[in-house]
């Protein structure tokens, strides 16, 4: 079976409706997307509460954030084939049905200790949903309508972040509560993507034989590598923001509720990266957004409540385009033979960006708002010029 990529969708036009089954998967794919991806945020407003429960500093509470984000990031790279093996439909439902146990044990640790381990065990789990997902969508849906799916998977990633912490915050805040109320939901969306996937994803797919060179042949195209460096900086900048609120919205006066929700609907905007690259190219589209996001952090620096919920709203349409711009610019420099391993280097880079995020904004919060949010912005910057330079080189020479 021939694998599609990212840009591959996105370039397909051919007709197509879409069924009642298609609408049913993507709904519930949707809604699997936004309870598991919500857990890499969803500690972010209760650190204060676990390090009053446990007796401990909130910088070693942010550890919960960053046992599961480099869980989830590392999950790419070694689960993420596993769909090709084993099949896409079998992968889908083992990794829910291990979402489920692991947030069901996060919810009765009674331990710091166990709480780590707990979280990292829930973000290996978790990090099999997304790579099959976006799989099944571009496999399962007509070729017309996959752009429309892979945007509608864009925009759940994307919109758990707010989404999940919002949720955190209207149920009391309680770790314990949250997760166990959360368990039950994922085995829920197991049953329903049971009888919605098409049972000849369960089946192992057949493909070739891996190219021992692939790695060494990603790492000859410095516009990749670029991308790859670029994508740490993104959800790094966006976490980042989020926890310095968290940790100084007293200060500033300003309702964390509002800048979450403020920073919802800008990222709707991830539908516009398509035409914006067609345009104008993948790289444009990905400096636009690192660019966006840096100014956002910048403004949020300023510390006043109009700032910040201009920031929210900034820094959400910055991600938007930021993303897909990066996907595009990887899918498009790779070659077919190491275009989904290049994009599994993406997201692990990607992910391990926010798991950092916490911790270094707990660090960095002894010293003020100020030096809390410049350094994310400075990355920022950086991975434009970065990126700038990556891409001013000529693509190596390759089959496609």
């Amino acid at each position: 079976m021939s694998h599609q990529s990212t840009a591959d969708v996105m370039l397909r036009s051919d007709p197509g409706r879409l069924t009642g089954r298609h609408v049913a998967l993507l709904a519930l794919l949707m809604a699997c997307g936004f309870i598991v991806v919500g857990q890499l945020y969803i500690t972010i407003p209760m650190i204060a509460g676990i390090a009053a429960g446990f007796d401990i500093a909130p910088r070693h509470a942010s550890l919960i954030g960053t046992a599961f984000g480099v869980a989830y990031a590392a999950g790419f790279l070694l689960l993420g084939p596993l769909s090709d093996r084993y099949g896409r439909k079998r992968m889908l439902l083992i990794g829910l049905v291990m979402t489920a146990v692991a947030t069901a044990l996060v919810g009765i640790a009674g331990s710091f200790g166990l709480l780590l381990a707990g979280r990292a065990a829930q973000g290996l789990a978790a990090s099999i949903f997304p790579p099959v997902a976006l799989s099944l969508v571009t496999e399962e849906l007509p070729p017309a309508q996959r752009p429309l799916g892979v945007s509608l998977m864009s925009f759940a990633f994307l919109g758990a972040a707010p989404l999940s912490q919002l949720f955190a915050v209207q149920t009391g805040g309680s770790l314990s509560v949250i997760m166990l109320a959360l368990a039950p939901l994922y085995l829920l969306g197991a049953l329903g993507l049971h009888l919605v996937v098409a049972s000849k994803h369960a089946a192992p797919l057949a493909g070739n034989a891996a190219d021992g060179d692939r790695f060494t042949s990603l790492l000859g195209d410095r516009g990749i590598v670029a991308a790859w460096v670029a994508a740490v900086t993104v959800l790094f900048g966006f976490v980042s923001f989020y926890s310095g609120l968290e940790l100084f919205s007293p200060g500033i006066g300003v309702d964390l509720q509002t800048v979450r929700l403020i920073g919802l609907p800008p990222l709707l905007l991830s539908f516009a990266a398509a035409p914006v690259t067609r345009r104008f190219g993948a790289p444009v589209t990905a400096r636009l957004g690192l660019a966006l996001a840096a100014l956002a952090i910048g403004i949020g620096a300023f510390a006043s409540p109009g700032a910040v919920i201009l920031a929210s709203a900034t820094l959400s349409a910055g991600v938007a385009f930021a993303v897909p711009g990066l996907i595009a610019t990887v899918a498009g420099r790779a070659t077919n033979a190491n275009r989904g391993l290049a994009l599994a280097i993406y997201s692990f880079a990607l992910f391990l960006g926010a798991s950092f995020a916490p911790p270094v904004a707990q660090a960095l919060a002894g010293i003020g708002i100020v030096p809390l949010l410049l350094l994310p912005a400075a990355l920022l910057l950086t991975a434009i010029l970065v990126l700038t330079l990556g891409i001013s080189r000529p693509r190596p020479s390759r089959s496609r």
